[in-house]
């Protein structure tokens, strides 16, 4: 699949325009704030110029946010969002004792996107074709969002697949249906493309490659279990179905006489990652490195060195706290 990457990147070929027959797409893992490690690897292949050689984006939670920019060409502005999110305006627990939700993706999306880190149109309209992944909680239905027709759009569809039941309130509706987290149904975005007729798939992981869940439900899934009946079935198999995808997946990478060739890249075994509701902006610098370092290791080898660098923008004045 890198040979397929290089060659589309050496002679120009853009989405829309190949000369290949081939449907070459990059499927993005979520898992909130541990979304810093595949954000850090698309930062590396924006740098590698390899986005424009993909034809679709598939993303899930905050993977669909990093899958969101790099399709636009602006892996590396996201990246820097992450530190602008690493504060209780955005993740306060304790909210929770006041009913209140815990994730403000209010401030995620119309104070530090929206005002600081805008998503580019045209970067958009040029770049690979973005999928978004969502669920229907009334029909416990898996949504794939798509043909979007301008930034906001797509953010909006970005925002429906990032909203955590209960931990982010209300579901918002989108295209006149309330959405959640896509992650409840395909945790890693690989069998959409697949279905949708990728020939290859490289797939982003937030984790570990042998990484795998335990299969307890936690208290939080079972509040969310109370407050929205018809997931309930979704959350008591939602870690099983977590480790089948995942053994899936390590398969299919592993053959080499698939229909289409997929390959994944993971965290290192052992990495110390940040956790999926973290505001430690020192973890969360830590695992977009190193998913940048995992990143530059397919792409240049073992004795590769990823040499860390500020990525410049213009600010456009301190980011204000929201009320707790």
């Amino acid at each position: 699949m890198l040979a397929l990457l290089l060659e589309r990147a050496r002679v120009g070929s853009v989405p829309g325009d190949r000369a290949d027959p081939h449907v070459v797409c990059l499927a993005v893992e979520g898992g909130g704030m541990r979304g810093a490690v595949p954000a850090g690897m698309c930062m590396v292949l924006e740098e590698a110029g390899l986005i424009p050689s993909f034809d679709r984006i598939y993303g899930c939670s905050s993977g669909a946010l990093a899958g969101c920019f790099a399709a636009a060409g602006q892996a590396a502005l996201l990246a820097t969002s992450f530190e602008d999110a690493a504060c209780r305006a955005f993740i306060d627990p304790l909210r929770a004792l006041r009913r209140r939700p815990v994730l403000d993706l209010g401030y995620l999306f119309d104070t530090v996107i929206a005002q600081h880190r805008p998503l580019s149109a045209d970067g958009l309209a040029r770049g690979p074709e973005l999928r978004a992944l969502a669920v229907s909680p009334s029909e416990a239905a898996l949504r794939v969002l798509a043909g979007f027709d301008d930034p906001a759009d797509a953010l909006a569809a970005v925002r429906a697949s990032c909203t955590i039941p209960l931990l982010a309130g209300a579901p918002p509706r989108y295209r006149g249906e309330p959405l959640v987290d896509g992650g409840l149904l395909e945790p890693i975005p690989y069998r959409t493309a697949l279905r949708e007729g990728a020939t290859h798939v490289l797939v982003l992981r937030s984790r570990p490659a042998a990484f795998r869940s335990r299969t307890r439900i936690r208290a939080s899934e079972l509040a969310v279990g109370r407050a929205h009946p018809e997931l309930a079935p979704l959350l008591r198999t939602c870690h099983a179905r977590y480790n089948a995808h995942a053994a899936e997946l390590d398969a299919l990478a592993r053959r080499a006489d698939g229909l289409a060739a997929v390959s994944q890249v993971g965290a290192p075994a052992g990495a110390r990652l940040v956790g999926r509701l973290s505001v430690d902006a020192g973890r969360i610098g830590a695992s977009l490195r190193v998913g940048a370092e995992s990143m530059a290791t397919v792409l240049y080898g073992e004795p590769a060195r990823l040499l860390w660098r500020p990525v410049p923008y213009v600010a456009r004045g301190p980011l204000p706290a929201r009320a707790a």
